[in-house]
């Protein structure tokens, strides 16, 4: 196994998760031995508490690497980069996990101004980011409110430096409830999906017996646009479309 995901897997989870004592022992234990499918079952079972973390399921994918099941692979890289975009280690082993499952298309990296959005969103949280919002909002109203029943008895230099803070606390209130609004939508976004099936058909139309379009293999990045008796409809990377088992596919 390639350096890059040799990894002491069990060195993450004090800092990952905080589950109960019991699943933790277990998974300590799972996680020292060789065993992929008990590692994956371990570190499955912690994120069943909702404890989850980017370095969890950088574990969880190693695991999954270790198994040779690229998709699930992929998918729990990509699980953690959404938790942390920017990520080193995750984006690194989703780059060479990529390569391994014969993924040649690359992936174009986000604008620079839309990476630090992410980036602010997931280090502060959008609670946090909310509260700062609500903060500034005071300010604001705070502050234009002193200078409209005050502004005749102030001193001149303080009149005028009084309505520019407002303003500028007005300006970041909206920032950061934009930034808080734009990691939640991010979060409980739902419409993008990994290929997990070793190989699926994509077909024109849902149904089995559709004209088929082209095969899949395992690992692709999908997006959702519609869901239709067993089947879903799926654009690829390259843009084109067509259906697939429901299935075949997890979404991210």
């Amino acid at each position: 196994m390639p350096r890059i995901l040799t990894f002491c897997l069990f060195l993450f989870l004090p800092v990952s998760v905080s589950a109960q004592s019991s699943e933790l022992s277990a998974a300590r234990e799972a996680l020292g031995g060789d065993d992929a499918r008990m590692q994956v079952a371990a570190l499955d079972s912690l994120i069943k508490t909702g404890k989850v973390s980017p370095d969890l399921y950088q574990a969880l994918g190693n695991a999954h690497f270790q198994r040779a099941d690229f998709g699930r692979a992929i998918l729990s890289y990509e699980r953690g980069l959404r938790l942390k975009p920017g990520h080193d280690r995750l984006t690194n082993n989703l780059k060479y996990v990529r390569a391994e499952a014969g993924i040649t298309r690359q992936v174009l990296p986000d604008f620079f101004l839309a990476r630090w959005w992410r980036a602010i969103g997931a280090t502060l949280g959008a609670g946090t980011l909310f509260w700062l919002a609500m903060v500034f909002w005071c300010f604001a109203v705070a502050g234009a409110v002193i200078w409209f029943l005050r502004r005749k008895e102030m001193d001149e230099k303080k009149r005028f430096a009084l309505l520019p803070g407002a303003a500028i606390s007005l300006v970041l209130a909206i920032l950061f409830f934009s930034i808080g609004n734009s990691r939640n939508a991010f979060l409980d976004n739902d419409r993008e999906a990994i290929l997990v099936a070793k190989t699926a058909d994509l077909r024109v139309a849902p149904g089995a017996d559709a004209t088929l379009e082209k095969s899949l293999s395992t690992g692709l990045k999908l997006r959702v646009l519609d869901e239709f008796d067993g089947f879903v409809k799926v654009s690829l990377e390259d843009g084109k479309q067509g259906w697939l088992p429901m299935g075949s596919l997890e979404r991210i």
